[in-house]
């Protein structure tokens, strides 16, 4: 009676320790602080700055980047149909230790107001989330990694 179980656990140690999935969720919604832009060119002077912005962010998209996201790397996903879903999938092989082999997600809000980003695992091979039509505004978004 005991053999099953013993042979049981030692499986679904061997399978722990064989799959490394990485998730990360957005929060839904970031706070901000107003501001107040300053306008690098020359404006007639009729033109004043309105400092209209909402204190709250919501997502709107995800991105991931190969290198930092202000270096301007998107990454195109595929679009895949699983099991009736439709998920985007990044490939993020071939990603090293080296600054800009890496690949990073970000949490993007109001349409690119807000970015919130962090480097994904090296060692992932592809990334995915699921596929959404309009802004996912308070609806929980992750990106599951491989």
């Amino acid at each position: 009676m005991r053999f099953p179980v013993l042979l049981l656990s030692g499986v679904a140690l061997f399978y722990a320790q064989n799959v490394s999935a990485w998730e990360v969720t957005c929060p839904v919604f970031v706070e901000t602080e107003p501001y107040t832009a300053v306008l690098k060119s020359f404006v007639q002077p009729q033109w004043r700055v309105s400092p209209r912005q909402e204190p709250r962010q919501w997502l709107t998209h995800i991105s991931i980047t190969q290198d930092k996201p202000e270096n301007f790397g998107d990454q195109k996903p595929e679009m895949k149909k699983i099991k009736q879903e439709t998920w985007l999938i990044w490939n993020t092989e071939g990603a090293t230790a080296k600054e800009s082999d890496r690949y990073w997600f970000s949490c993007i809000y109001s349409y690119g107001l807000v970015w919130l980003s962090q480097p994904v695992s090296v060692n992932t091979h592809s990334c995915k989330t699921l596929y959404f039509d309009e802004p996912p505004r308070e609806k929980t978004v992750s990106l599951i990694c491989e």
